[in-house]
């Protein structure tokens, strides 16, 4: 990852974190946003005098997306990657779902990745080893209780695979990372704390994962090594689903 180039979104995150600690230990230079800027704040500060420039950006905005990768190509000296990592959950009964929920769900899961990599794709093509990785989720199974995330995330995977057939020719890997249990703040948030550690007594490691563990993931679908891996989905999952 040496001297790479990397646009990073849902960056003030566990998983989102942890994503821009292992670029920025490996040599890469990184431009983070979130919509979070309290969290942006915090994570510029957690990495002086790293090559890392923080943007607080709503994804969903008009124009977002071309804004962000214009700047991260400006402040990087080009592009090289693009992670599509910020993401949001929302868990209630099918009747419970509300049109307003479905659409925010959509919104910035599928929709703002399918605007970046839009917005990237010219910017990516023709550099060596260029590569998108969404951060989609074991939810592309399917779980009852989340019918917008889980959809909102199939479609992203859909999307990868699309991608990774209309950009190869231009040079361009496009790969999926699905994380199963991830001992985040989210797993508070949603609730899903007790599930989490439930399922993850019966899994063939034993425990949740950790936001290295995807981190570790995303970088390694960036890397060279990994060049000959396209529209690909890897699950980091701790065994939950098997192929």
């Amino acid at each position: 990852m040496n001297g790479r180039r990397v646009l990073v979104t849902g960056a003030a995150g566990g998983i989102g974190r942890a994503i821009v600690a292992d670029l920025l230990l490996r040599g890469a230079a990184v431009l983070a946003t979130d919509v979070d800027a309290d969290g942006c704040a915090r994570l510029r500060g957690r990495f002086p005098g790293e090559p890392i420039h923080v943007v607080p950006l709503d994804l969903t905005a008009p124009g977002a997306p071309r804004r962000l990768v214009a700047e991260a190509a400006d402040r990087l000296g080009g592009l090289d990657g693009l992670v599509n990592n910020a993401g949001v959950e929302h868990r209630a009964p099918l009747d419970e779902h509300s049109t307003a929920d479905w659409a925010r769900v959509h919104d910035i899961n599928l929709t703002a990745p399918f605007r970046l990599a839009r917005a990237a794709a010219p910017v990516l093509a023709g550099q060596p080893g260029a590569a998108i990785v969404n951060v989609c989720s074991i939810a592309v199974t399917g779980f009852a209780g989340q019918a917008a995330y889980d959809a909102s995330k199939g479609g992203l995977l859909s999307l990868t695979r699309a991608l990774a057939v209309e950009l190869g020719p231009r040079g361009v890997r496009a790969n999926a990372v699905c994380p199963g249990f991830i001992d985040t703040p989210m797993l508070d948030a949603g609730g899903l704390r007790e599930l989490a550690e439930k399922v993850a007594a019966r899994l063939p490691l034993g425990r949740c994962g950790h936001p290295e563990d995807v981190a570790a993931a995303v970088g390694w679908l960036l890397r060279a090594e990994a060049g000959y891996i396209t529209g690909q989905a890897l699950f980091v999952d701790g065994g939950m689903v098997r192929a």
